[in-house]
């Protein structure tokens, strides 16, 4: 196909952000090796690790913008989230995984016929597919193998009803549903987070966010919003789950990273806790609040989940 057709085609905004993530590289090659159609990618890395990676990827007809933090100066996965968000430049879809994923062959356009049937179905363009990615591990030959355990569409869950104030943050079990269909759901999956690029302007990632909670927000805002999530049927996403080996993978709150902020992880996390309380609340207004589309009660409708006693007081003496 000549190049001009190719150019045509709606590029994908790519959005990883790896925190000394020895796959980065890796996941960053696979997803260009596996697509239809390379060239229509656009990637936008946060690559937040002691030295920079200078060969991420070889030249192409994709795009790349990339951004070095150093693992002391970042402020948590939603933050960083929230920067590789602001090298969007107004692709027509975007894609949020980790930095530990690998792909099926022509995961491109599996993602963007499946949105753009979903969304022709339900009569909302704005449309968000997004579940757990399945699992991929490495052979001793260090070929990849990946696992998908059921034909079934993968479900996000509660594992409780009452959402609490005091601990905002809900558990959530990967559920299968054995149906074969593409699923309404009220939880995305920040590993897997297929959306049209409009997304990233009317639900900005909230960079005040730590990490514990931010699937919440942003699927509290987003159906406030008016945006649909949906458990897609066809997942063409691997992510490596995996125990965490001593001396690899470094965590955002290991001690030798948080000794050297001023800031530290719990207080991030405390933080984080408390904004996510003061958006079920209806507290948090602008950019990062609640949408008018729909209101909080509608998601908690929605989603068969109802407001501890605190919460539901707080709300009356806000709306009174």
């Amino acid at each position: 196909m000549p190049e001009s057709v190719k150019q045509e085609r709606p590029r994908i905004f790519v959005s990883i952000a790896g925190f000394c993530d020895p796959l980065l590289a890796f996941t960053v090659e696979q997803a260009v090796k596996a697509a239809r159609f390379p060239g229509r990618l656009s990637f936008g890395i946060v690559d937040q690790s002691p030295e920079p990676s200078d060969d991420l990827l070889p030249q192409g007809t994709w795009r790349m913008a990339y951004l070095h933090v150093t693992p002391p100066n970042s402020r948590g996965a939603c933050w960083a989230r929230a920067l590789a968000m602001t090298l969007y430049a107004g692709e027509t879809y975007f894609f949020q995984v980790d930095s530990h994923s690998c792909f099926d062959p022509g995961w491109d356009e599996t993602l963007v016929s499946a949105l753009e049937a979903v969304a022709s179905r339900s009569g909302n363009s704005k449309v968000i597919l997004s579940t757990r990615p399945f699992a991929f591990e490495f052979d001793e030959d260090g070929s990849v193998r990946t696992s998908r355990f059921t034909d079934g569409t993968l479900k996000l869950v509660a594992k409780e009803r009452v959402l609490s104030l005091s601990k905002p943050v809900m558990s959530f079990a990967c559920y299968n549903s054995k149906q074969r269909d593409d699923l309404r759901g009220f939880q995305v999956s920040a590993a897997n987070l297929f959306a049209r690029g409009t997304l990233v302007e009317e639900i900005p990632y909230d960079p005040f966010m730590y990490f514990h909670g931010e699937e919440q927000n942003i699927s509290i805002r987003a159906y406030t919003h008016g945006w649909d999530i949906w458990h897609p049927n066809a997942v063409p996403l691997y992510h490596l789950y995996k125990k965490r080996v001593e001396g690899e993978a470094p965590l955002h709150w290991d001690t030798k990273f948080d000794e050297q902020r001023q800031e530290k992880w719990r207080d991030l996390r405390r933080r984080s806790h408390a904004r996510l309380a003061r958006l079920i609340t209806g507290e948090l207004s602008g950019a990062y609040g609640l949408g008018s589309e729909r209101s909080m009660d509608d998601y908690l409708e929605f989603a068969g989940l109802e407001l501890g006693p605190e919460a539901a007081s707080s709300r009356a003496v806000e709306t009174a």
